[in-house]
């Protein structure tokens, strides 16, 4: 057994271990490059990525509904040629509805696996990507605040009653008649209706003769 581990341990056992360690290191691992997680994309997108994988055969670039569970791919493009950080794609995002979606990137190797690498992006053609606005700070001026002119009101008179006129007596009629003159005015005629009656009388009494 030791005789075994001083065999391996010879210079030229340990070159091509090293080299084959070397290579493994440097060998980067499938990615999308662009667009990044949560970046928001709009109109003809240029997908940037990362493919040059051992026993590489071809790739294939997909999108999803990040909604959808049923695992449903929509291809966007293919390619027979493995790249490192280079354009793969020109994905068109006017062809599909605004929203949330997931970008795969799968490799197909030699061996008949596959190594994926996925990124979740929004699409947002109709409304406009809105930027963050810096907010500016002012000092608000002095307001100059007057105060209005005090006016003094006249006060109002005291209103006084203005007296009314005192009737003036008419002066006594003439022609009025008090209650002592009507009484005389009776007696009078009474008197005189009796004296007709008693010179009726004595007329009648002395035709009778």
């Amino acid at each position: 057994m030791l005789n075994l581990l001083v065999t391996f341990m010879k210079p030229y056992f340990l070159i091509p271990l090293a080299l084959l360690l070397l290579a493994a290191q440097g060998n980067p691992p499938v990615a999308i490059t662009y667009p990044v997680a949560d970046d928001i994309v709009a109109g003809e997108v240029t997908v940037t990525g990362t493919t040059d994988v051992v026993g590489f055969v071809s790739s294939q670039l997909d999108f999803a509904y990040a909604s959808d569970s049923t695992g449903t791919w929509f291809p966007i493009g293919t390619s027979t040629q493995p790249e490192i950080d280079s354009p793969l794609v020109v994905w068109d995002t006017t062809l599909i509805t605004d929203g949330d979606y997931i970008l795969r990137l799968r490799v197909n190797l030699e061996n008949g696996a596959f190594e994926d690498a996925t990124v979740q992006i929004k699409v947002q053609n109709d409304a406009p990507i809105l930027t963050p606005t810096p907010i500016v700070t002012s000092t608000p001026d002095l307001l100059d605040v007057q105060l209005p002119t005090p006016f003094l009101v006249a006060a109002s008179p005291t209103p006084t009653l203005t007296p009314r006129p005192t009737p003036t007596p008419l002066p006594a009629n003439a022609l009025s008649l008090n209650r002592l003159s009507i009484y005389i005015s009776l007696g009078r005629g009474a008197l005189v209706i009796i004296g007709l009656f008693l010179f009726a009388g004595l007329i009648l009494r002395f035709r009778r003769y």
